[in-house]
């Protein structure tokens, strides 16, 4: 009997073994496949915020409010490092026509964003890391510089490009 129950259990053993080696490896090829379909979805979704940032980039540079007022989804809220809480369009372009008053005997000379990371969750995105910022007065010459740290929520858009959704940043002292 004790040779019999042995058997059963080595049977049933090796029955469990190959259902688990098989679910493992079929499972395994299906995630594959999927990853890699993912993966060429993932790289033309990070070149797509790349391209965000380029354009961040050059409109910041040049002054191009309108630009930089459409890199923004309409319901985006900025958390400045000081001030209020900047809510939607209307308070984003008061925001940046004022930044342009204030910065209008300045010229941008350095606008640089160095992302530690960037996250992709289905149509929401994460990125965090540094900026750093330089202004050379346009009367003396004198340079200024700037720097902090900064996470952002993107928003994939119907037509698959990105805009800023939320942001936050401080300012390094």
């Amino acid at each position: 009997m004790k040779k019999r129950v042995g058997r059963i259990r080595l049977i049933i053993g090796m029955a469990v073994f190959t259902v688990v080696v098989f679910v493992i490896f079929s499972g395994a090829g299906c995630i594959t496949i999927k990853s890699q379909g993912f993966e060429k979805e993932r790289i033309a979704m990070l070149k797509s915020i790349e391209e965000l940032h380029k354009k961040d980039k050059e409109a910041a540079m040049s002054g191009d409010i309108e630009t930089l007022e459409s890199l923004f989804t309409d319901d985006g809220i900025l958390i400045p490092a000081e001030g209020d809480i900047i809510e939607g369009k209307e308070g984003l372009r008061n925001m940046l026509k004022q930044s342009l008053e204030l910065y209008r005997d300045f010229t941008i000379t350095e606008y640089i964003h160095d992302f530690k990371e960037i996250k992709v969750l289905g149509q929401y995105a994460y990125e965090w890391g540094t900026y750093s910022s330089k202004y050379r007065s346009k009367k003396d010459g004198k340079e200024t510089a700037e720097s902090g740290k900064l996470m952002r929520i993107l928003k994939q858009q119907p037509d698959g490009n990105w805009k800023v959704h939320r942001a936050i940043w401080t300012v390094d002292k």
